[in-house]
């Protein structure tokens, strides 16, 4: 049985796929704590640490508590989940200087370090440091096929924010003004608003306005979201050929997902559960012709949750990346 200490991000996302992590370490009866980064201060006994993208980089106490574990077990492993561009302010907090701090840190203690990227493009990002390829996974026990209604047409959970996700949506409130519902941090759809006048006149922004359904933070209560809605949309912002944590929520929750095209997809054995679009225009046709066939996304989605429970589950999997870092 190992000690691992898991350190919560600034991030709603990250602090989710680690919340997986630990119920599925304890699954594996190993005895985990979650400390919050900007809550870290001293920790002692460990045998792994276990944190997303640049973690405790990102705070000073947090930083040196890591170190002196380094200093009390010659032998712990430092294990950086990177489920972001680690170039991107997704990943350091607008620090353009963490990059290189971490690079020198990860350097100084290099025999203690491991990185664990969600997207093989990285793999190479910070070499000649050892780095592994571990696609993201669920927690099969949160995010379930609740049976719910179907009360929503279009749903979108996450930031409406950036050119390309505001492009999408606009189309779509464009076309369907009165069916897309957002899910999302509150600031980000305020900031949002402002941004979408340049793709939205004064009715359609009213109707996007509209569209704004809260904030969800709990996990059961996304899945429940997911599991109502006849068409779960997916945007990814993060990597090239990778898909986010997104997709394997909707699937996990046995739901209808239309998914930015990604050859991980592919490569992670997806395409029978679930619809791809390439492009804007041929998302708002794939739109038309799924809201009218409920047949047809039943029997996409009928496996979907199979699937991903049999190969991407986080209590499954969970040691799995504890193997990897030795």
């Amino acid at each position: 049985m190992a000690k691992i200490l898991i350190i919560s991000p600034i991030s709603i996302a990250g602090e989710l796929i680690l919340k997986g992590f630990k119920r599925g370490f304890e699954g594996f009866a190993h005895d985990s704590e979650m400390i919050d980064v900007r809550d870290l201060k001293e920790a002692f006994g460990f045998d792994y640490v276990l944190c997303y993208d640049f973690g405790y980089m990102i705070k000073t106490e947090a930083r040196l508590c890591v170190e002196n574990l380094i200093k009390e077990n010659k032998n712990i492993k430092i294990i950086h989940y990177f489920a972001d561009n680690p170039s991107l302010n997704y990943a350091h907090s607008g620090d353009m200087e963490l990059k290189e701090h971490f690079f020198e840190f990860c350097n100084k203690y290099k025999d203690n370090i491991r990185l664990a990227f969600w997207d093989k493009k990285y793999l190479n990002d910070f070499s000649p440091l050892k780095s592994f390829y571990f696609p993201i996974c669920v927690d099969c026990s949160v995010y379930q096929d609740y049976k719910m209604p179907k009360k929503y047409d279009i749903s979108f959970l996450g930031r409406p924010l950036g050119e390309r996700r505001q492009r999408i949506l606009s189309k779509i409130i464009k076309k369907f003004p009165s069916k897309l519902k957002i899910f999302s941090y509150p600031e980000h759809f305020k900031r949002s608003i402002y941004e979408m006048r340049k793709y939205l006149n004064k009715d359609e922004l009213e109707a996007y306005k509209e569209s704004f359904c809260g904030f969800i933070i709990e996990q059961e209560e996304i899945s429940k979201i997911y599991n109502s809605s006849k068409i779960n949309l997916n945007i990814n912002l993060q990597g090239e050929d990778s898909l986010n944590f997104r997709t394997f929520e909707v699937l996990a929750s046995n739901s209808f997902l239309l998914c930015d095209k990604r050859r991980d997809i592919e490569n992670l054995g997806l395409c029978d559960v679930l619809v791809q679009y390439e492009n804007e225009y041929d998302l708002i046709e794939k739109i038309s012709h799924y809201l009218s066939y409920e047949d047809e996304r039943n029997k996409i989605c009928a496996n979907a949750r199979k699937l991903v429970c049999k190969h991407y589950d986080i209590s499954a999997r969970a040691s799995e990346i504890l193997n990897l870092a030795e």
